[in-house]
């Protein structure tokens, strides 16, 4: 047989029937799909609120879980103690999808009082569990006791939820596990489920009892022998503290902990050793916040578990004292996991541990603030992460991966404001996107700088103690920072923080700062508009920007002294000389991009050819952000920023390259495959071959900072993406020796080695990545396994490893159509074996069945985005033509005018000057 048919035959004789649970990614996920576009200033139905007329105290909650028999129904009772706020004969709380076998109700007391067992009804749209009294209930305490039955959620990783995992013998066993916000806790028990309804919760879950269970508190006691049944054990949980619905937490299953103080993890066993960082990250991490809040987090709460669920995916979730997080974000083993996983371990600890202040012991009053609770968060998943490790520069990081993914988002016309009011399920899950996280996270941090560091911390001090354990909206925030700043001389004579703070989170968008200089007299004409990626529009929104500029012979980037535009328009005075640049947001610490006239851009080009280092790099990575972005909304020539980063031939920092990558990544995309491509590879080259020189391809060297790393992988990728037959030679050596003696490269360097590496490489080569994937136990490993076996050049080995995809038992669901990405993301030969492959009629029908008319949908999408020839069209529509029925007409509608719109742009006038800039780089 031939090498597919033995790859095959060893594929199937793995195959096993399994139940793996589908995943998918989750609201709140720190990276966040592309959200839909949402109309501002949209009425939203109110009717799905709670009415106002009481309020819970306490609950009681018990619950019966046979998750170690894999069985998917659970039981439940709940009391709920709570206040009638005003005279009313209805109690409304919330369900979703619960069986309600009884309600019984009762007047609080020392000896509650047993009134009456109400009928009750639940309204499928709004999901108000309406309790309806024979009697009018007077002002005063009372407590309604449900008792009801549910089923254990599968496919979403939502409400009360099952997983499962491979042990070392290949059994499958399965848990049970929490994740309930924004609006899940109704699926896991009636309750009041907003945010703002705080209470007190004492919980207890009956299991199997050689299962354990672990919850926001400490347990209570010993385990209690179940009285009808000797294979279950009852634990009790301590008190809580009083907090949301959504925060509550718990888990049932058989992993192993890892102890370090009054922190602890838990990990399936098979996996233990990689417990290990993630313990010690989180030790330092809680102590540098406690120390950076001067709020200790054992004042509130006496103790922290981090668990790792399988097959979650990448998201995590702040529970109070047990944060939820997906294996690859927080299990790391230092022998196969790169500086990458380590930075995300880092960083996502830090993220879900901020919450523990912000969210956690002060909520939002309601979903339309979830800016309180996730730009907060946001801004300390660095700045946490570097106070705990200061020599990883974290902060280096934020503006090419936060602000400028903000800025991609926050362009669009329909684009929400941070503040933004929801009521339904589906609409408050929506609020969980970019705005939330990356955008408010800029608007935080500008503020902080501006307000400068120690005066925030005072003044987010206050905030605390003002809404400790209770919810809050941005007024509550705002009074805190005005308390703190009040006489500092840190913001405009005549406005309040409300008001600043207010133009920026009320608001869609963001400003454009556009500068305008008189070059004989030093005057400086400064006006700001909306800023909209593909249009100009009148707008008379005022944002109060606070700006700073250095000068050519004042070039003194580190003292971030503001000044205010809080109007359309003003004329400054400067010292700058005419032939001397200007360059406004020193380190890019503002949320607002900046437009220059001609010879100001003309005169830091100049200054970028001849010195780099005289600007700092964080705005090296800005003029390249910026003038690229500017250009792609004809508010200059494109020829500009495509001449602004020749000087990247000088550049050995990363974030400059880093903000290179989305202009050189969207152009090679427009390009390959054309005639064009050949100049635009030489253009890269030209940029590329210095500071290549400078960098290892197959090895890490001692003393390399994590930002060292950044950069060699960035340029090492462009390097063997655009074919430099040095970069190439290396990883197919370094990969080659690999497999010989068997053992990994550097985990820091593994990424481009095993990629390119496959480029070159033969049979033995795939099979030893792919024998790696099937036996790896992490799932970050497998993740960039996955990826690299699909850079192989070899159609015939990338449609083998797509049959791969449908069966294998060692295979989550998000991985099997992960390696369908791989396969037609990597190159040209990728897409090419993808459409050979899902030509056989008689793989297509076994493609769709196994991964779904989604992934199928996906595939056809990415193909027509990667078409840029004839030849590649006539391909495209051979396939479409061969699915027929199979793929909609509104699919393949969309993927013809993708091609066309890959055709159309070279008439473009964008399209049109990047190929005359690209015709200085043709060979002779």
């Amino acid at each position: 047989m031939g090498w597919k048919e033995v790859f095959l035959c060893a594929l199937v004789v793995s195959v096993v029937v399994s139940e793996n649970p589908i995943w998918r990614k989750l609201e709140g996920d720190l990276e966040p799909e592309a959200e839909a576009e949402v109309a501002p200033f949209e009425e939203v139905d109110e009717s799905y609120r709670l009415p106002t007329v009481t309020a819970p105290t306490h609950y009681n909650l018990h619950l019966r879980t046979a998750i170690h028999r894999n069985e998917r129904t659970f039981q439940g009772t709940v009391e709920i103690f709570l206040n009638v706020l005003q005279a009313t004969d209805k109690i409304t709380i919330l369900n979703r999808d619960l069986v309600i076998r009884r309600v019984t109700l009762y007047r609080d007391g020392a000896e509650p009082e047993l009134l009456e067992t109400p009928p009750f009804d639940t309204d499928p749209r709004t999901e108000h569990l309406t309790i309806t009294s024979s009697q009018q209930l007077a002002v005063g305490s009372y407590m309604i006791k449900v008792e009801f039955d549910g089923r254990l959620q599968e496919n979403n990783n939502m409400g009360f939820f099952r997983s499962s995992y491979l042990d070392n013998n290949r059994n499958r066993r399965y848990l049970a596990s929490s994740k309930f916000e924004p609006t899940h806790a109704r699926s896991a028990f009636p309750c009041y489920d907003e945010p703002r309804l705080k209470a007190t919760f004492t919980l207890s879950i009956t299991h199997g009892k050689d299962y354990h269970a672990v919850a926001n508190m400490p347990q209570e006691g010993e385990l209690e022998p179940d009285q009808d049944d000797a294979d279950f054990v009852t634990t009790h949980f301590q008190k809580s503290t009083r907090m949301s619905t959504y925060l509550l937490a718990f888990a049932v299953s058989d992993f192993a902990i890892r102890t370090s103080g009054y922190q602890t993890v838990y990990a399936r066993s098979n996996v233990f050793e990689e417990t290990e960082y993630p313990l010690q990250a989180g030790v330092d991490i809680l102590n540098a916040l406690s120390a950076y809040t001067r709020v200790e987090y054992t004042d509130h709460m006496p103790k922290m578990t981090q668990i790792a669920i399988p097959d979650r995916g990448t998201g995590a979730m702040e529970n109070w004292g047990l944060v939820a997080y997906g294996e690859p974000v927080l299990l790391f083993n230092p022998s196969v996991n790169t500086y990458r996983n380590k930075k995300t371990v880092d960083t996502i600890i830090a993220h879900e541990y901020a919450h523990q202040w912000f969210g956690n012991l002060v909520s939002p009053d309601w979903w339309d603030y979830i800016w309180l609770n996730e730009g907060f968060a946001t801004v300390y998943e660095y700045l946490a992460a570097q106070l705990a490790y200061p020599e990883k520069r974290y902060m280096d990081l934020w503006n090419v991966e936060v602000i400028h993914n903000a800025f991609a988002a926050d362009a669009r016309e329909s684009i929400r404001p941070m503040t933004w009011n929801a009521a339904s399920p589906s609409e408050i899950a929506a609020l969980f996107d970019t705005i939330a996280y990356s955008k408010a996270g800029s608007v935080l941090n500008m503020f902080r700088v501006v307000f400068q560091d120690e005066n925030w911390r005072a003044g987010l001090l206050e905030y605390f103690n003002q809404r400790l354990l209770d919810a809050a909206v941005a007024d509550h925030l705002y009074d805190g920072l005005q308390l703190a700043i009040q006489g500092k001389d840190v913001y405009p004579t005549g406005f309040t923080v409300k008001q600043l703070m207010d133009s920026w989170t009320t608001a869609p968008g963001f400003p454009l700062l556009t500068v305008k200089r008189d070059y004989k007299n030093g005057q400086i004409y400064l006006s700001q508009e909306r800023f909209l990626s593909d249009r100009q529009l009148p707008n008379s929104h005022v944002f109060h920007i606070p700006y700073n500029f250095a000068t050519q012979t004042s070039a003194d980037f580190d003292n971030l002294h503001f000044d205010w535009l809080s109007s359309k328009a003003a004329k400054i005075s400067t010292e700058a000389a005419e032939n001397e640049w200007v360059i406004f947001n020193k380190q890019q610490t503002g949320y607002y991009r900046v437009n220059y006239d001609p010879q100001n851009w003309e005169l830091l080009i100049d200054a970028l050819m001849a010195d780099p280092s005289v600007i700092h790099v964080q705005n090296r990575a800005q003029l390249i952000n910026d003038a690229y972005n500017l250009a792609r909304a004809d508010r200059l020539d494109m020829s500009l920023p495509l001449t602004l980063m020749k000087y990247l031939a000088q550049e050995t920092a990363y974030p400059p390259w880093a903000a290179a990558n989305t202009v050189l990544t969207y152009l090679n995309n427009k390009l390959r495959g054309t005639e064009h491509y050949p100049a635009f590879l030489n253009y890269v080259h030209s940029m590329l071959d210095t500071v290549y020189a400078t960098v290892t391809v197959e090895t890490v060297q001692d003393g390399e900072t994590m930002l060292d790393k950044y950069l060699r992988q960035s340029i090492t990728t462009w390097a063997c993406r655009i074919g430099t037959a040095d970069c190439l030679t290396r990883t197919e050596a370094a990969l080659k020796q690999a497999v010989q003696s068997n053992i990994p490269v550097h985990p820091d360097v593994s990424s481009v080695v095993y990629c390119y590496g496959m480029h070159n490489s033969g049979e033995t080569e795939f099979v030893w990545l792919y024998n790696r994937l099937h036996t790896s136990k992490n799932q970050a490993e497998r993740s960039l396994l996955i990826d690299s076996l699909g850079c192989s050049q070899n159609k015939e080995y990338l449609k083998a490893y797509l049959m791969s995809a449908f069966g294998t038992n060692n295979l989550l669901s998000t991985e099997r159509t992960r390696i369908v990405s791989a396969v037609y993301s990597t190159s040209r030969a990728g897409v090419d074996a993808m459409v050979e492959f899902l030509m056989d009629e008689t793989i297509v029908d076994e493609f769709i069945s196994s991964l779904g008319v989604g992934t199928l949908n996906n595939a056809i999408a990415n193909i027509a985005a990667r078409t840029n020839n004839a030849a590649e069209q006539q391909q495209l529509e051979d396939l479409l033509g061969k699915l027929g029925s199979r793929v909609s007409a509104s699919t393949a509608a969309a993927a013809r005018a993708t091609v066309a719109s890959n055709f159309y742009w070279f008439n473009t006038l964008e399209g049109l000057i990047v190929g005359e800039f690209l015709e200085g780089f043709v060979e002779a």
